[in-house]
């Protein structure tokens, strides 16, 4: 009798220990899908940096990342210009406003979704009423090809 409640234990304590691989595992492959979002913001920006005009971003990416069975889903949108942007004299700029959404997958049905706003300082498409860096702290002062990360949320998945 006390053999066999010993191997009821010994049972019970190697079942616990799979549920415990499993969740591990699990916790693995959030990680994995969270790391694929990720990259994908960042090939999403690669591309806009890279472009050679704003409105001529592609529009989706997509990729397999960081392993064969991860991967990542990318939807950038030119949101517009920003003209008024803090600039020396003469330097026509303008902030190119960009949303980009990014849904990484791994295995087991794991899913993140990352979602970002950038500004990408660009040539100005049109007459730019910029204003005066002067009375403003010179860092503050939009240089071209400057990129400015102004928001990330993770957003929740359905």
């Amino acid at each position: 009798m006390l053999l066999s409640l010993v191997t009821l234990l010994a049972l019970a304590g190697s079942s616990g220990a799979q549920v415990e691989q499993l969740l591990a595992q699990n916790e693995s492959f959030r990680e994995n899908a969270a790391s694929a979002a990720s990259a994908g913001i960042e090939m999403a920006i690669r591309a806009i940096v890279t472009s050679p005009a704003p409105e001529s971003v592609v529009p989706r990416i997509t990729a397999p990342w960081p392993g064969p069975d991860d991967s990542f889903e990318v939807t950038i949108q030119f949101k517009g210009y920003e003209l008024a942007l803090p600039q020396a004299a003469g330097a026509p700029l303008a902030g190119a406003h960009f949303d980009i959404v990014s849904t990484g997958r791994s295995v087991r049905g794991a899913v993140d979704r990352q979602r970002a706003g950038i500004m990408f300082v660009v040539q100005s498409p049109e007459p730019a009423a910029g204003t005066a860096c002067e009375p403003l702290a010179p860092r503050r002062c939009a240089q071209l090809h400057a990129l400015r990360r102004q928001s990330w949320q993770r957003v929740p998945t359905p």
